[in-house]
């Protein structure tokens, strides 16, 4: 009895595993509104209850909420997305650009063939970037209906957010201890990454932006998204975007634009990236440069 007890149990249990698995299949295409409506949930849990300390309406609280989250942060940040996909288009699509490019791969190099064969890549390139505009038709569709799937989600954490926290806790594996500590790192992960390491980022991928910007650099707004990117990563940092930048000025001997994007660069990225975050970790919290990764 015991061996046909247990045989049920291993059954039960891969049923569950598999429906799980199916869930999950199932769930791929809206992760990005699932993850979404969790991490804008801590992120804006703080402005609800506050609200909802002054105003009785938890509707009309949680509606406040989204519509400024809408505001401050969905729209700006799909305008700012279009602006630099335009500007991406815009950069390959230039000759002058592609032929620069091509200049500073074919550096020191006597071989035609190796010429050739870089001149077809940054032909594929600039088609892809051409083109870039019908793949966008499909993207933005599928974040339409993510963005819907988000805030239904975040409506209903916030107006319900005891609920919901009770039952996210019953769904953990642990014990009520451990699964609030759990809840309380998850929260600290999510708002030194995407406040601490965030802010950070956004002041100095603008900042790196205006001086390309400049020295003659344009596309500035592909290149704040850029390096606003490249700082939020650990390790990798700006040095990633003004190095290139250095070289190319170097190899068209403009020395005055080298030397200054070296030193701007090198500026950002060993003394304002550390004061700055310095600055932010002093009022927000701080956190491993590993841990963060793993939370972006």
């Amino acid at each position: 009895m015991k061996e046909v007890a247990k045989e049920k149990k291993y059954l039960a249990l891969a049923i569950i595993a598999l429906f799980f698995l199916f869930f999950f299949y199932a769930a791929m295409p809206l992760l990005l509104g699932i993850s979404g409506a969790a991490i804008l949930y801590v992120l804006l849990k703080p402005l609800y209850v506050k609200l909802n300390s002054r105003i009785s309406s938890r509707m009309a609280c949680a509606a406040l909420v989204l519509l400024l989250s809408l505001v401050l942060i969905i729209i700006p940040f799909f305008i700012i997305l279009y602006f630099a996909v335009a500007d991406m288009v815009d950069f390959f699509s230039d000759p002058q650009n592609t032929n620069a490019i091509l200049s500073f791969i074919a550096a020191g190099q006597q071989d035609l063939d190796l010429v050739h064969l870089a001149e077809q890549h940054l032909t594929e390139i600039s088609n892809l970037a051409t083109g870039f505009s019908f793949l966008a038709i499909d993207w933005v569709v599928g974040i339409s209906i993510n963005i819907v799937v988000m805030y239904v989600i975040l409506y209903y954490l916030l107006t319900e957010n005891k609920r919901a926290s009770g039952a996210i806790m019953g769904l953990l594996p642990f014990n009520e201890k451990n699964s609030r500590r759990l809840a309380a790192e998850f929260h600290s992960v999510i708002n030194a990454t995407f406040i601490t390491n965030g802010a950070v980022a956004v002041i100095i991928g603008v900042l790196l932006a205006a001086g390309l910007y400049l020295l003659g650099a344009e596309n500035v707004i592909l290149w704040a998204l850029l390096g606003t990117i490249a700082a939020i990563l650990p390790v990798i940092g700006i040095q990633i975007i003004w190095i290139p930048f250095a070289i190319f000025y170097l190899f068209h001997g403009d020395y005055v634009s080298a030397a200054a994007i070296v030193v701007w660069g090198a500026f950002l990225s060993y003394i304002a990236d550390g004061y700055f975050r310095q600055l932010v970790q002093s009022k927000i919290g701080s956190i491993h440069p590993f841990v963060s990764l793993i939370g972006l």
